[in-house]
């Protein structure tokens, strides 16, 4: 009997410690956000979203000092706002039919531009001037813009429209309750404080509404419907206005944001790249995510975890590297990586002064060495750019005390960020032979591990020396050519497999996407993203050599081995070994890479391609190579048997300006099972320019291919054919100097610095 009631004890011990496990997690998982988190020291008072009574006279003096004249518009701005804060349509952007739908006039929008005031950004702004000067009128402006933004947020979200994409309106009038509600009794706060919380909790993914919307996941940009319960927390956490919602939101929004900042943490891996590598998200939007986070953790919190978080503090590595130029108009160049639109391969730098600023605010403290190079990066950005951005968050300059105004136009500081950048959480490795308008640049890609906003492009390489020479093709579209061509393998210079009716690998569609009923098959490439494995590194002044492994990014009924070794011999000769082994010797093998114009035949197996700079393509491997060569009008995007064409009638190309019209592949001559690629490719300036000597030699064993570059120096790459994936490269200046000579391994190394 007592065994039996011990069995019956223990039975329910298991059941108890099993009903705690899913109700609250393992102690692990339960105290995740409370290691950041320190749940019993956030501040009982307002202001405690983005700044506290402690900071205020900071604040103040900064107001009426360095920002004297900025402060002085913002409080004409908010002077001159309508007291009644009124609801004004622009009726030049849209129609209301009688059933309230809405039909816009020019080009769709979001919700909060269809009125003159959103409520929001007033409302933060009156805020501010209070807080700053005290005067009530502004108390009286910030409480009916906050009224203002609630009617704002219901009357879009009853005709199924999206008030913003990152959230900002509803972040600022958040922001403005939390500032002015200890002003307020409880029957006011009610009032201005629950139809956010309603608005935000029917916006979430399980919520109620169910028009388009940005989810925000911790994987992603940081912005969207799940990071606004945080700051509905913050603001109403304890009030007594709906405490279990507040506080439910709160410890919701909190552990969203900390997976979200040890994501990025893993993502960066010392390198700065910010959760993707398409530069349009990582150098607009995606930082206000983290920044926020470090904001309201010291200010409801004073908790400083840049230390434990340093992602931010090498986010400026990744700028440095991504921007090929930069623009007397505000604009930067980048190489075009991953799900992006190819119309000209450049875009704003509106909001990087603005993000250098609060690297600058938030770690100068702990790393002051590491900020020079940070304000001398500001300073190299143009002038009509060096601003902190107020369009989104009006109250950011006044917050940013750490920030020198004074240093970035005084900085002498020299930026050296090494050799090259390398993130091993997307495999993206970004060269240059320096950083002036004729230098040579170029990226290769191996061994991604992530795939947010990645494409089929594993092995691939872009070149660029005046204009882009090597590229990726296609664009980010609303059409089929969005999913079926664009991130798919034919459209990067990488390797192809063919396999017949292969299935087309996932892409996400477009919103205006409708299936046609026909199946499209893969062309080629690969079928996974994250498959690949990095497999060496090493770099010195002279060269860079990165080698990956592709082969489980290609379908097994295909793929063997694919290997690509690609060495930059500085500053303009590329090496690019390729050893690929299929499944069957009748599924083609093919080496591609993509030009913007027409390449012409040399003969003696080379190739010119000139796009203002010029690439010179010298196969030396396949001995007797077929080449196919594919593009001119019609056939740009042909590939999985049509051609996929880009919008805009018979003037695509006016918009679509780097997308890479042709594509040559080369593959053997005759179908067998092991095929290897060795070619030479050479970057110049002029459209004269002549390739460089060069000469293979083989043996049972390495593939040997030596080459004289324009400074007189001798290269000799051995590479080995079989087994092993290795190197030895030999370097002997024109003086008969050895510089190098040794044998490269399948190690990364850790430090490309010089």
């Amino acid at each position: 009997m007592r065994n039996v009631l011990k069995k019956i004890i223990y039975c329910t011990a298991l059941m108890l410690y099993a009903l705690l496990v899913s109700s609250f997690g393992s102690a692990a998982d339960k105290n995740r956000s409370q290691e950041v988190i320190p749940w019993a020291d956030i501040r009982k008072d307002h202001p405690r979203i983005f700044l506290n009574r402690d900071m205020l006279p900071e604040i103040r003096s900064r107001a009426q000092g360095v920002l004297a004249q900025d402060f002085a518009r913002l409080k004409k701005e908010v002077d001159a706002l309508p007291l009644d804060a009124p609801v004004i349509l622009d009726h030049s952007l849209f129609s209301e039919t009688k059933d309230g739908k809405i039909k816009f006039k020019k080009q769709s929008v979001h919700g909060n531009k269809l009125f003159k005031y959103n409520g929001g950004e007033e409302a933060v702004k009156a805020a501010l001037v209070y807080l700053i000067t005290g005067e009530r009128v502004y108390l009286e402006k910030a409480v009916n813009y906050i009224r203002l933004a609630n009617y704002v947020f219901q009357w879009t979200a009853q005709r199924g429209l999206w008030v913003d994409s990152i959230g900002q309106v509803r972040i600022n009038a958040l922001t403005a309750y939390d500032w002015v509600c200890s002003e307020l009794d409880t029957a006011q706060r009610k009032e201005l404080l629950m139809p956010m919380l309603d608005y935000i909790a029917k916006s979430q993914p399980d919520g109620e509404y169910t028009f388009r919307r940005s989810k925000g996941g911790p994987q992603s940009g940081g912005y969207g419907e799940r990071p606004l319960e945080w700051f509905a927390g913050l603001a109403g956490y304890g009030d007594g206005v709906d405490d279990a919602r507040a506080e439910g939101m709160l410890k919701r929004g909190g552990k969203l944001y900390t997976d979200m900042m040890n994501y990025r943490e893993n993502i960066s891996a010392g390198s700065g790249l910010l959760a993707a590598s398409t530069v349009t998200y990582s150098f607009s939007t995606y930082p206000y995510g983290t920044f926020h986070f470090l904001h309201t953790l010291h200010s409801a919190f004073n908790q400083d975890v840049t230390g434990r978080w340093k992602q931010m503090l090498d986010y400026p590595n990744w700028f440095d590297w991504a921007a090929l130029k930069l623009y007397p108009d505000g604009d930067m160049l980048f190489h075009g990586i991953g799900d992006i639109f190819h119309t000209d391969n450049r875009a704003r730098t509106t909001y990087m002064y603005t993000h250098m600023a609060q690297v600058i605010h938030f770690y100068s403290d702990k790393y002051p060495k590491r900020m020079d190079a940070v304000y001398a990066l500001q300073n190299r950005l143009p002038d009509n750019q060096k601003k902190i951005q107020v369009s989104l968050y009006p109250f950011l300059p006044y917050i940013l005390t750490k920030f020198n105004l004074d240093k970035v136009v005084n900085t002498t500081a020299h930026i050296d960020y090494g050799r090259y950048f390398y993130n091993s959480s997307f495999g993206l490795l970004l060269m240059r032979s320096g950083k002036g308008d004729d230098d040579t640049y170029a990226s290769f890609r191996f061994g991604a591990r992530q795939i947010n906003h990645q494409q089929y492009d594993d092995l691939s390489f872009i070149i660029y020396k005046k204009n882009f020479l090597a590229l990726d093709g296609g664009s980010r579209t609303e059409t089929y050519h969005h999913h079926n061509f664009a991130p798919q393998s034919v459209a990067h210079n990488t390797i192809l497999i063919h396999e017949p009716q292969e299935a087309m690998p996932h892409f996400w569609k477009a919103w205006g996407y409708k299936p046609d009923g026909k199946t499209y098959y893969n062309h080629g490439g690969q079928y996974k993203k994250d498959r690949g494995v990095a497999l060496a590194l090493h770099s010195t002044d002279d060269f860079i050599y990165a080698a990956g492994d592709g082969t489980k990014n290609y379908s097994e009924v295909k793929s063997k081995e694919v290997v690509r070794q690609f060495v930059y011999l500085k500053p303009n000769l590329f090496v690019i070994y390729d050893r690929v082994t299929s499944v069957r010797k009748d599924q083609k093998k093919e080496f591609l890479i993509r030009f913007q114009e027409e390449p012409v035949l040399l003969g003696n197996n080379q190739w010119k391609a000139t796009h203002d700079g010029t690439l010179l393509v010298s196969t030396l491997l396949p001995r007797s190579p077929s080449y196919n060569l594919v593009g001119g009008p019609g056939r740009e995007f042909e590939a999985s048997g049509q051609n996929w064409e880009l919008p805009g009638g018979a003037n695509w190309a006016d918009q679509f300006k780097t997308t890479g019209k042709w594509r040559l592949e080369i593959s053997d001559s005759e179908e067998q099972v092991n095929s290897t690629f060795l070619n030479v490719l050479q970057a110049a300036a002029s459209s004269t320019a002549t390739p460089v000597n060069k000469e293979l030699r083989q043996t049972a064993q390495h593939d040997i291919v030596t080459i004289v570059d324009e400074a007189g120096n001798k290269w000799e790459l051995s590479f080995n054919k079989k087994e092993e994936i290795g190197l030895h490269i030999r370097i002997e200046d024109k003086n008969g100097r050895i510089k190098h000579d040794k044998y490269l391994d399948n190690t990364i190394e850790t430090n490309g610095r010089k």
